[in-house]
């Protein structure tokens, strides 16, 4: 799962509690949380309180790949706690321990066995000195996990083993001493000033010591002049002055000593692999105050054991447990504490109580001596958490009936087409149940209880034993039988199964070993291995097995060591497999012979070129895709689709229909983006974190596909006229615009008519339509195909006696032999549960009675049964897993439960504490986990909901929901029948849309007043880096969501919060030393950008492996720049997202290039946080965005996104572009004083110059082409900055059209092809903002009326005013008095607010200005005939008439002149207020003229 989808994780752990193999343990100094890392690569955080001894895990953190090593603290910032972690193969992860979510990760050769936390001088962060396999001591910054500086040795260099890390009193420098595993004792002196980059700093002193391969060293605190080296054969204490032996203590036969401690001057404890620790007391040459200190040690003064920490009960350990000594300060001394972790995940703490001098003498006296036993205070372990809880947590297949000890689940597969989960468990059985239901039925109250058949199982029983692996093959090729399943189990054998019929169809049994692994070969194979599977056994093999012949086609058996890894080579019919011992054997498929065996350096690179092969094939297989994309017939969508069974598919395909009956042409792109089109909006993954733990599952809800899907299902019911009037599409806008521009010809409104028919043809006219298209006859063989492929399916259901059962036919109980379709195809119920199941977790239940009545009643939600396990993705992919033995909401904190008493008394007492657990997480615990888990949640709710409501106010009631479809159709087929029903359905409707609307309002604005009310102390708020990452988010509804929510933070913040933020992100921006890139320009000859569509992948990509293009995607694109050496540059690494690590670098250029790409992260998020608060608060001076270097810096990274050009590192089409385009239109009246609005408006256009081809409204919810998107978003940028700033759009635009017309004059001696011109290309969009403004700012536009009619004028094409009059063409600008056309002479006179008459001659192309009054013109009209101009100017009350004459035989330049002037009678104030009240002047004959005034009075004027 890639973390640039908005994914919203959920655990079910099922009733056994996961293993956890202690390899390391860390309790931090505050002792409020303890940490353990496992052998297996988790990391588990536990609460814990003191007070009580309590010890609770809370989360698990998935991400490591092998071993943990070492753990250590990664300081505090931002009110939380971080740790970092390291694993035995090199991986270093920082992660945030209030939520589990990993803040930065780092893979290098460097392998750690020792971190060690300090806090050095005039350094404000811990600082982590770590020590492993390398000759040297690394520093690493725990936030970014730079490595800071390095402490090297030059004398016998070697590893160094142990370290301690002390501040001498009176000096303010660290001194550093380090161990070797040769036995050399070095110091280093470290002061932060002596500090240089890539510059290591030598050891001060070193020594020889008889202690090799040392496991620990410390320096006691109380004297730091002993000190302490532990190595597994002894332990020995030191003189710190000259590193001079004072004695020595061998280990006990068995065992070996791990690590000790100073528990005062004079005590050690030491302890050991078995399990316990020894407490000494040191001999008097030993003890600093003694005066025999440093001397030689007296043959009867031997340390003296007189404790022994050991366990409660005897026990045998497979492995060498993890210690920590802690001494913790408090009010009257220290407290020490020892902890302890071992293989079997238990976790002990034992409070060390210190002992006298006196009471070890009495010890001593007691004949036998007996050493003091200290028992644990703290014994905890998952095992017994899980224990704790009752009911158990729950599992996905608890639901089975009669299974007091059900066996564990030891293989799961989720088959998203089916929507079932495949689960095989250690008797050999495979259980398939439908996945939604099931899910539904643990976590959800509701109806579906009471149904008998609801989430009915089907069990497969075929081995005999343990089931290792499932594959289901039609999921990863649609190649395969879509009703084959393969199992692999412990008895050797492959089993094929009919999923449909449950029968076994073949089994395969060819391996002498457990079957480990099945896989599938790549489709590039010959034809015959196409129809195989791969499988690996335990016995080393691996082997192809044909299920269409049902025989072995190849056995590779000569592997000497286990099988890593499985690679093809399908054009040379090679198969490779490599073993652990790095050997790789060549396989050919065909013949089955074995090629050669590779080792070393040849076989790595072989390896390699296999990964290259198959990444250049699937980027070539991709492109052919996209290529495909682009075919003008949807009836070849549909047919491919029906011929694959692939609904996504087909649903594709009728909105690409949809789109063409609008009027596209033919040979227009797709803009849709269709990576989402093929995901489920579901995906369920096993987890379990050792091999022989039994099966969690992990839900992954995927809201971007849930809301692609709803919307899908929604648009493709809507006939065009229907998707037109709901505001989701602007065709008919726009085509009347595009018409204008473009040259009329005589057919003109021939073609204007047949598309208003098209757009409001009905749905039987539309397959008419697309039946006159279909020239090859397609559409009639796709019927028949699809009719083949029902009667296929009905007689294989037929066959095999398979029924399904459905709600409606078990409550008939007729059991009728009626075949249905099988479950597969019913996408679109699915997809309501996932939506149901999703809104009803995330939902604040609670919160709001009346709300919740609505939301159980009217929208179909469900109130949850138990308080749900949520998950985080975070960065490469690594999660944290809550643990449901976790609560937010402590027990002494929690509310009174909110139950009918009567039903209180009826339950048992585990489910009234389970019931009221749920209701105080569902309301406010949920919000009290963490900001980052607020922000995704809340994204996700307000996202759906909001699909919802706009879905023609959707409901998740499957019935409800059943019906409103119908009704869209039969509204669709028939239009004109208005009934009672009508009005009662749109009544419903806007109950069901005011239901949605109150759930956005209540976890959008509402939500923290409301969980402060209901008791919480600590509501975590969304964080506002993520939402503003997500701003311009691929899913439009994501996008809105992150908008509002974000916009409401920075509200509910306040002046101060903002001014914080503004402190915080403000360094982070860029600054621009350089002039920005001009951007394209009207005289320039600038081809429209041709950019190929970015290739989008059919399914999600893993963090792991992501193709390079999310990054234009996802919401975290970066920004770029000319990056000179004096300035921040800009620009991404282009094969680098944020997530993504290229293993073949070495450590360190990697690292460079990640840092520079978090420090873009940082840059790209700082744009758009100070872009938004700028756009929104930046008006008011207090929010120091006046007239400040702020708001220059803040628009000057604006304006440079905008302008900058499309390059591989800064790509055209980037969610962070979009971003800027978006802030630059929103905030415009702040940013315009530091923009060159020409430039600005001008990339705008060229951006929106194919809106009417590309870009549907902002309304229409299916995520489009990146092209599109930045399309869109710049013709609602540029509409805004018209809205925001009329006078500043209409004279920049104007003077823009003058600059256009003196190049058109001289294009040709300047050999420029005009075309090609932004404001040429962009005329349809230029006129479409004029319109807007026409209408909506209308006293603007009056006082600019002569720059608003060069502007249209400029976009109207002339040939339209040839033969129709000016309110025919563009009525909207006749609607002013001051503007007359003249058909007959093909002039237009316009008013200009001086007093000027503009008169255009369309003839001649050309204008004149004439001066006709000293205040503005308030009326113009040309006489019927056009012999006569009559003005009128109510600012000097005087009406004049013009006569324009021309030259001899129309020769010679024109000449107008005033004939007569009439004083008018004064016009009142109220009437000269109201730009809508205004006089006219109306000719009732050729020479007389009407001033007509808003009252209806009339005065008469002769020419």
């Amino acid at each position: 799962m890639g973390s640039l989808n908005l994914v919203v994780p959920l655990v079910m752990w099922g009733r056994e509690a996961p293993t956890h193999d202690i390899s390391c343990v860390l309790l931090t100094q505050d002792v409020q949380t303890i940490i353990t890392g496992s052998r297996d690569g988790q990391i588990c955080v536990w609460d814990f309180e003191p007070p009580k001894l309590k010890l609770t895990p809370r989360c698990l953190l998935v991400g490591h790949t092998a071993s943990i090593t070492c753990l250590a603290p990664g300081g505090d910032a931002r009110g939380t706690s971080f740790l970092v972690s390291s694993s035995e193969n090199g991986e270093m992860c920082t992660w945030d321990l209030r939520d589990g979510r990993c803040v930065e990760v780092l893979r290098s050769a460097n392998i750690h066995s020792s971190m060690k936390a300090y806090q050095m001088l005039n350094v404000e962060n811990i600082r982590l000195f770590c020590v492993g396999n390398y000759p040297e001591i690394l520093v690493y910054d725990p936030h970014t996990l730079d490595i800071l500086f390095s402490l090297a040795t030059r004398i016998h260099p070697d590893w160094i083993s142990a370290l301690h890390i002390l501040r001498p009193p009176r000096r303010n420098d660290e001194v550093v001493l380090g161990v070797t595993t040769g036995g050399w004792v070095k110091v280093w002196t470290v002061s932060e000033r002596e500090v240089r980059p890539r510059e290591p700093i030598f050891e001060h002193e070193s020594k020889m010591i008889r202690s090799l391969n040392a496991l620990c060293l410390v320096c006691c605190s109380y004297n730091q002049r002993t000190v302490l080296i532990v190595s597994q054969d002894d332990w020995q204490i030191y003189d710190a002055g000259d590193f001079s032996q004072l004695c020595k203590v061998l280990v006990p036969p068995g065992e070996r000593w791990m690590g000790g401690d100073f528990l005062s001057a004079d005590r050690v404890l030491v302890w050991n692999d078995m399990g316990r620790g020894y407490i000494y007391k040191l001999p008097t040459n030993c003890i600093v105050e003694s005066r025999v200190f440093h001397n030689k040690q007296a043959e009867n003064d031997n340390p003296v054991k007189y404790g022994v920490v050991q366990p409660s009960t005897e026990e045998k350990l497979v492995n060498a447990p993890a210690w920590q000594f802690l001494t913790i300060p408090v009010n009257n001394g220290a407290e020490k504490l020892l902890l302890r972790g071992d293989c079997e995940g238990q976790v002990m703490l034992w409070r060390l109580a210190d002992v006298s001098d006196n009471q070890l003498m009495q010890i001593k006296q007691v004949q036998p001596f007996k050493a003091l036993i200290f028992t644990p205070t703290l014994n905890c372990s998952m095992m017994k958490a899980w224990a704790a809880m009752t009911p158990p947590p729950i599992g996905v297949l608890d639901q089975l009936e009669g299974e007091k000890h059900p066996p564990r689940i030891t293989a799961s597969l989720f088959l998203p087409l089916q929507g079932r989960l495949a689960c095989g468990r250690d008797d050999g059985s495979i259980i398939l149940v439908p996945a939604t239901e099931t899910i539904m039925l643990h976590l959800l109250h509701g109806k579906h209880h009471h149904y008998h058949n609801w989430a009915q199982p089907m069990v497969l029983r075929g081995h005999q034993g343990r089931v290792n692996c499932l594959l289901y093959p039609h999921g990863e090729s649609p190649r395969y039988d879509m009703s084959h399943l393969v199992s692999g189990g412990i008895d050797f054998s492959i089993n094929v199964w009919d999923m449909y019929t449950g029968n076994l169809v073949h089994r395969f049994v060819v391996q002498a070993g457990q079957i480990l692994q099945l896989l599938v070969p790549p489709p590039t194979c010959m034809p015959r291995i196409q129809n195989c599977i791969c499988s690996v056994s335990e016995d080393h093999s691996v082997a192809l097995l044909s299920i269409k012949e049902r025989k072995l086609v190849l056995l590779a058996s000569k592997h000497l060591y286990p099988v890593s890894t499985v690679k093809w080579r399908p054009e040379h019919d090679f198969l490779i497999v490599a073993t652990q011992d790095g050997s790789v054997y060549v396989w050919q498929m065909e013949t089955g012979h074995l090629d050669r065996v590779l080792q070393g350096v040849t076989a790595e690179e072989v390896l390699g070129a296999c990964d290259e092969h198959l990444a250049s094939t699937g980027a070539g297989g991709s492109g052919s895709g996209g290529s495909d994309a682009g075919l003008a017939n949807p009836a070849v969508h549909l047919f491919r689709g029906l011929r694959h069974r692939n609904l996504a598919a087909i649903r594709h395909a009728a909105q690409r229909g949809i789109q063409q009956v609008l009027g596209e042409q033919n040979n227009h792109q797709d803009i849709h983006d269709s990576s989402k089109m093929r995901t489920c909006p579901l995906m369920i993954q096993g987890l379990r974190t050792n091999k022989q733990d039994a099966n969690s599952h992990v839900l992954f809800f995927d809201i971007e596909a849930l809301i692609v899907q709803l919307l899908s299902d929604e648009y493709t019911l809507m006939s065009p006229g229907t998707l037109e009037a709901n505001d989701l599409i602007m065709s008919s806008q726009y085509h009347r615009m595009n018409v204008l521009t473009h040259p009329a010809s005589p057919e003109a409104a021939k073609k204007i008519a047949e598309f208003f028919g098209k757009v409001k043809d009905k749905a039987g006219e539309m397959e008419k339509k697309m039946k006159e298209k279909d020239k090859h006859g397609l559409l009639s063989r796709v019927k028949e195909s699809a009719e083949s492929v029902q009667n296929l399916i009905q007689n294989k259901v037929e066959q095999s006696g398979f029924r399904p059962t459905t709600l409606s036919s078990s409550k008939d109980g007729t059991g009728s032999g009626r075949v249905q379709i099988p479950r597969h195809f019913d996408v679109t119920a699915q997809t309501l549960q996932i939506g149901q199941m999703l809104m009803s977790l995330l939902h604040s239940w609670g919160l709001d009675p009346s709300l919740d009545q609505t939301c159980e009643h009217t929208l179909g939600l469900l109130r949850p049964r138990v308080p749900v396990s949520y998950g985080l993705i975070s960065k490469s992919g690594y999660m944290s897993l809550l643990m449901p033995t976790w609560h937010p909401v402590r027990e002494d904190d929690m509310p009174a439960i909110n139950l009918p008493p009567d039903l209180a008394a009826e339950l048992p007492p585990e489910m009234v504490t389970l019931e009221h657990r749920t209701q105080v997480f569902t309301g406010r615990g949920h919000w009290e986990v963490s900001p980052a888990l607020t922000t995704h949640h809340l994204l996700a709710l307000v996202s759906v909901a909001n699909t919802l409501q706009d879905m023609n106010a959707a409901t998740l009631i499957p019935e409800e929901e059943r019906r409103r479809k119908i009704h869209i159709q039969s509204s669709k087929s028939n239009q004109n029948s208005v009934s009672n029903h009508e009005d009662e359905f749109s009544k419903q409707q806007s109950v069901i849309k005011q239901g949605w609307s109150t759930l956005t309002a209540l976890h959008t604005v509402l939500l923290p007043d409301c969980v402060v009310a209901s008791g919480a102390t600590k509501y975590q708020p969304p964080m506002v880096e993520i939402l503003a990452r997500r701003w311009q988010d691929r899913c439009q509804e994501v996008r809105e969501a992150a908008q509002a929510l974000l916009k409401t933070e920075l509200t509910r913040m306040g002046p101060e919060g903002r001014q914080k933020l503004v402190e915080m992100w403000s360094p982070h921006l860029p600054t621009h030393t350089e002039p920005l890139p001009t951007g394209p320009t009207p005289y320039t000859n600038h081809e429209p950008p041709s950019t190929p569509r970015p290739d989008q992948p059919s399914s999600k990509s893993t963090a792991g492996n992501s193709p390079v293009h999310t990054a234009t995607n996802g919401g975290n694109a970066v920004s770029g720049n000319s990056g000179t050496n004096n300035e921040r540059p800009m620009e991404p690494h282009p094969h680098l997202d944020e997530d993504h690590y290229d293993e073949e670098m070495d450590g360190e250029t990697c690292r460079e290039l990640v840092a520079q790409s978090e420090g873009r992260k940082k840059q790209a998020t700082a744009i758009i946080l100070l872009g938004v608060i700028g756009a929104y608060h930046g008006q008011d001076s207090a929010e120091g965005f006046g007239l400040g270097n702020l708001a220059m810096q803040t628009s000057k990274a604006l304006a440079y996104l905008v302008l900058a050009p499309g390059s591989p590192k800064l790509p055209a089409h980037t969610p962070l572009r979009r971003a800027a385009i978006d802030l630059i239109g929103r905030g415009f009246p702040v940013w315009e004083p530091y923009l060159d609005v020409a430039k600005i408006l001008l990339a705008l256009l060229d951006l929106s110059a194919e809106t009417d081809r590309l870009a549907p409204s902002m309304k229409y919810g299916l995520p489009l082409i990146p092209e599109a998107d930045s399309c869109r978003t710049a013709s609602n940028a540029l509409t805004l900055i018209a809205e925001a700033k009329p006078p500043a759009f209409i004279t920049t635009m104007a003077r823009e059209v003058a600059r256009f017309n003196a190049l058109q004059q001289n294009a040709q001696s300047l050999q420029l092809n005009i075309h090609n011109t932004v404001l040429h290309r962009a005329k349809t969009e230029i006129l479409r903002v004029m319109e807007y403004l026409i209408v909506h700012k209308r006293c603007h536009i009056m006082d600019l009326m002569v720059e608003v009619m060069d502007i249209v004028l400029h976009c109207v094409d002339p040939g339209h005013l040839k033969s129709r009059g000016l309110n025919e063409v563009f009525p909207s600008i006749c609607g002013f008095p001051q503007v007359s056309h003249c058909p007959h002479t093909r002039r237009i006179a316009t008013g200009a607010k001086n007093g000027s008459i503009a008169m255009y001659e369309l003839r001649a192309s050309k204008c004149q200005m004439i001066p006709a009054h000293g205040a503005a013109v308030t009326a113009l009209s040309f006489s019927p005939d056009g012999k006569y101009l009559a003005s009128y100017s109510m600012g000097e009350n005087r009406l004049s008439f013009w006569q324009t004459s021309s030259g001899m035989f129309g020769l010679g330049a024109s000449q107008t002149k005033c004939t007569k002037t009439f004083s008018t009678v004064p016009v009142p104030d109220i009437v000269r207020m109201n730009p809508q009240r205004l006089p006219k002047l109306v000719w009732i004959s050729n020479k007389t003229v009407v001033h007509m005034m808003a009252d209806g009075t009339e005065h008469r004027f002769n020419a």
